[in-house]
């Protein structure tokens, strides 16, 4: 019975080399035993170790390579395969020690990060005395290619002139953390804007999609069930969606058009900032989270019932309806003013219902109140006129005007002008009377819609109004 001697395999990567070498050796003890006659060659023992030294060669990094986060893949290649003994006549002198040992196979050179297949296989095995079953085409091995199955095979330059494999700058992608930004809406956050990655970030740069790993495989499709869209606005789309492993339903904003310029997406996500700075509470609508993909951003929020636009509200508010929404809306407003940070897009069509809560949403022009950030203004049919002189040194009054604004319209029941006199009028504080409404509930709009800045009540009088002391006294008696 014959023993095949294992074999081994070091590889050995050197940085501007071009061979992955796999080296296999026989056993220090190689025994052959027949009819009970045993062989110990030592003779050919001594030439296999000194060959295999000679071979060897030291690991070489070179530093910079350090760059490259290479998969484990490009560096595995198949062991060196021991060709089985031939068969030994009966006549064979047992006594001798200096049989030939049979011939190994010269080292077939395999296809490392900087190489091709280039073998020659009738070569390879040239011994005629082995029995040696023929390869198959090496150069179609897919496992030792650097080509992805998803793409066309991509040439990168390192810094030292090296080849980089598209593999490599897959698994690179997927384990660098994105860049950390600096949230404007937060106070002392000025050392957070800061990417370690920057000088390396640009090799990945138009590979992947921000938001899609290696795989290809969507987020947004891949946690979420889309059930149907359920607004629209100049900017965004909005659907309505389940998310699978939770099975709860959310609001998912995404952007319409691709921002490909790192200035769009900073814009775009000052909503997704001053959302995350904010945090919770009750009267503005809940934020989840975000991210890029496809060159889209995409904010998962709360689901809430229905807006307050009267293109769609089924039935006008009553007075005590309109009420209930000015009270919590500008609870939400005394909240986020506190926070030192501006609406400027307060209107009908961002005031939310849920489960008869309303809420505040759509941030994307929401600013800073001391003008430490730009001011982009909203829906001009209700902004003041200090916001369209671009006068900005009471930007929380701006948000006043815009809710008496809103309120005025939803009790009116068609909506405010976009131009003209009726629109001239408004931003006078020349309001039309509304029938059927109490002369106190009208006064307070038309002070929130005063034209002068400094006579509009703030968020937290609003709130301290005593008509809404009676509202409660109201509700309890119900």
């Amino acid at each position: 019975m014959m023993k095949k001697a294992p074999s081994g395999s070091n590889t050995k990567r050197r940085s501007r080399g071009c061979s992955v070498m796999v080296k296999g050796t026989l056993s220090t003890h190689f025994m052959v035993q027949l009819d009970q006659v045993s062989l110990s060659p030592s003779s050919f023992q001594n030439l296999l170790h000194s060959e295999a030294q000679s071979d060897s060669m030291p690991l070489d990094f070179d530093a910079d390579d350090k760059d490259f986060i290479l998969s484990q893949d490009f560096f595995c290649t198949p062991d060196y395969i021991t060709p089985e003994m031939p068969a030994i006549g009966s006549n064979a002198h047992w006594s001798k020690e200096n049989i030939e040992c049979p011939k190994s196979p010269e080292k077939v050179k395999t296809l490392s990060k900087r190489q091709k297949f280039d073998v020659d296989l009738k070569t390879s095995f040239g011994s005629p005395d082995i029995g040696h079953h023929p390869f198959g085409d090496l150069g179609n091995d897919t496992l030792r290619t650097d080509v992805m199955k998803t793409g066309t095979p991509v040439e990168l330059q390192s810094s030292r002139g090296g080849y980089v494999s598209q593999s490599a700058v897959a698994l690179r992608c997927r384990v660098m953390p994105p860049p950390c930004l600096k949230n404007p809406y937060v106070k002392n956050a000025s050392d957070f804007d800061v990417d370690p990655f920057s000088n390396q970030r640009s090799k990945c740069a138009g590979y992947f999609s921000t938001g899609v790993g290696g795989d290809g495989l969507s987020r947004y499709r891949t946690d979420f069930h889309e059930i149907e869209k359920i607004g629209s606005g100049n900017f965004n789309h909005v659907f309505k969606v389940l998310k699978r492993i939770e099975g709860c339903l959310y609001a998912m904003k995404l952007s319409m058009k691709q921002l490909h310029q790192e200035t769009e997406r900073r814009k775009a996500l000052m909503e997704v900032q001053a959302l995350a700075a904010l945090g919770y509470h009750e009267n503005v609508v809940g934020y989840y989270t975000s991210w890029f993909e496809s060159e889209h951003l995409y904010i998962q929020l709360e689901l809430c019932d229905h807006s307050l636009s009267v293109n769609t509200l089924p039935k006008l508010l009553t007075e005590a309806e309109a009420l209930d929404a000015m009270y919590q809306i500008a609870k939400a407003l005394q909240f986020i003013h506190s926070r030192g940070i501006a609406h400027l897009d307060v209107k009908p069509d961002n005031i939310y219902v849920k489960e008869g809560v309303y809420k505040l949403g759509d941030f994307g022009c929401a600013t800073m109140i001391d003008k430490s950030l730009p001011v982009e203004e909203g829906d001009a049919r209700y902004m003041p006129q200090e916001i369209l002189n671009e006068d900005y040194d009471n930007l929380d009054k701006v948000d006043i005007f815009s809710l008496g604004a809103s309120i005025y319209e939803i009790v009116k029941g068609s909506p405010l002008p976009e131009s003209g006199p009726h629109f001239l009028h408004l931003r006078k504080g020349k309001l039309p009377l509304l029938p059927g409404h109490s002369i106190q509930f009208q006064n307070l709009i038309k002070a929130m819609m005063d034209v002068d800045p400094a006579r509009r009540p703030s968020a937290t009088e609003v709130v301290k109004n005593p008509i809404f002391g009676r509202l409660q006294n109201n509700r309890k008696n119900i």
